[in-house]
């Protein structure tokens, strides 16, 4: 649990910024939230609250993660932890490391949300991902355990990996979930009466992505250069199985052409009867 005095600057009160803050508040860490959509003199007086924190925490779009840091870095304790929340670390890692240069981070994805563990997000996986300049810092090593308190206070199954890493793996999972799920959605496939199983959870699938912004399903991909290649594979493959089944369908074809030939241009005629 941590000292009362401990206190977690969050800039972006979004959906996730709003819901993480709450996670963190449930087990016992001061929150100080500022909301970049707030009126000027609010946010202001929020956002030095927040960077005054022992902890900042950005939990902004990625889009917007760069002009945001360069907004509020003048305002950061020297001494701060810094991390951001984004769903692909390549590059929010590197932007931490360019325009933070020397201070602690670390990137962080929280592999979960509002919509998968609305009450509790114990038992979830985080991925925490050291930017290169921090690998064998003492900067760095202050970010890692700071992220790893902050994990274990919450409960979550804490995944060290590289950012590169971090992006090949979430191109395959994260991604492609949501590029099958909205893909589906898109194609007016719904929850029917005859459904078996399987249909059932992949209409639970599509509840949980669809309620993420389309801004977050396009930067998941415009920012992961991993993306391109696995999203080429898996329509490839997707072409290629039409093309099996198109060659079974004309197989089947002249199957049934075999077994029912034409006698001529007319309409068959049956035996003449005497």
């Amino acid at each position: 649990m941590p000292s009362s005095s401990t206190s977690i600057g969050i800039i972006g009160a979004g959906r996730f910024g709003t819901y993480y803050g709450r996670q963190l508040e449930r087990v016992g860490w001061h929150v100080q939230l500022a909301d970049v959509k707030s009126p000027p003199t609010e946010y202001r007086d929020a956002l030095a609250r927040a960077c005054a924190s022992s902890t900042v925490i950005y939990a902004v779009p990625i889009r917007s993660l760069q002009d945001v840091i360069l907004e509020t870095r003048h305002l950061l304790d020297p001494a701060a932890v810094v991390m951001d929340v984004c769903s692909v670390k390549m590059i929010p890692c590197a932007t931490l490391e360019r325009l933070l240069p020397g201070r602690a981070t670390v990137g962080t994805h929280p592999l979960f949300g509002a919509q998968s563990a609305p009450v509790s997000c114990a038992g979830q996986r985080i991925a925490l991902c050291s930017p290169p300049a921090m690998v064998g810092s003492d900067a760095g090593a202050t970010a890692m355990v700071r992220a790893e308190e902050l994990s274990a206070a919450l409960g979550l199954v804490a995944i060290q990996c590289t950012p590169r890493e971090h992006d090949t793996q979430v191109a395959r999972s994260q991604f492609l979930t949501h590029f099958i799920g909205r893909g589906a959605s898109r194609a007016g496939i719904g929850r029917l009466a005859l459904s078996t199983k399987t249909h059932d959870d992949l209409m639970d699938i599509i509840d949980v992505v669809c309620h993420d912004s389309t801004e977050l399903f396009e930067d998941m991909a415009a920012f992961n250069p991993m993306v391109a290649d696995v999203r080429a594979a898996f329509l490839g493959a997707l072409a290629a199985i039409d093309r099996q089944l198109a060659r079974r369908e004309h197989g089947l074809g002249e199957l049934d052409a075999a077994n029912h030939p034409s006698t001529g241009n007319g309409p068959a005629t049956g035996p003449a009867r005497g």
